[in-house]
């Protein structure tokens, strides 16, 4: 009995479409907090989270998720 070989295809996005493809994570190291969101470019995430009206801004850390992220 031979075993198949998966075969596995690997998609390049450009880098446009990795800047529409962010998550942003937004800690916030005071309280542990977490929140996530999907947004086009950094400024579009922080508009998001204005929208939030959190206290405090110098409490929070912000992240992102790149496209091409190591396995």
């Amino acid at each position: 009995m031979t075993k198949k070989k998966k075969e596995i295809i690997k998609y390049k996005r450009s880098k446009e479409e990795d800047a529409f493809n962010s998550v942003y994570m937004f800690h916030n190291i005071k309280h542990n907090l977490y929140f996530f969101t999907n947004a086009h470019y950094l400024e579009g995430a922080m508009a998001q989270f204005d929208l939030c009206n959190f206290k405090d801004r110098k409490d929070w850390k912000i992240f992102v998720e790149c496209g091409q992220q190591p396995a």
